[in-house]
């Protein structure tokens, strides 16, 4: 029985990491977003840069990558 459970676990997550890791990446890069701008506002002297939303973003490398460019 606990070989079956463990089977399915490693099954699941195994098809969950597939599913979710544009997820992962697009929560990564919101959380490091919301930090700078966070820190941007308590030090307003320091130079802020603009950021991106992560369609942004994506769109940004997908046009550096395409060839000929």
């Amino acid at each position: 029985m606990k070989k079956i459970a463990r089977i399915l676990a490693v099954a699941g997550l195994l098809l969950l990491s597939g599913c979710s890791s544009e997820m992962a990446k697009r929560s990564a890069y919101e959380s490091m977003r919301s930090k700078a701008e966070m820190d941007c506002r308590q030090h307003p002297g320091s130079a802020c840069q603009d950021s991106k939303s992560y369609d942004e973003y994506q769109r940004s490398l997908d046009r550096r990558s395409e060839p000929g460019k």
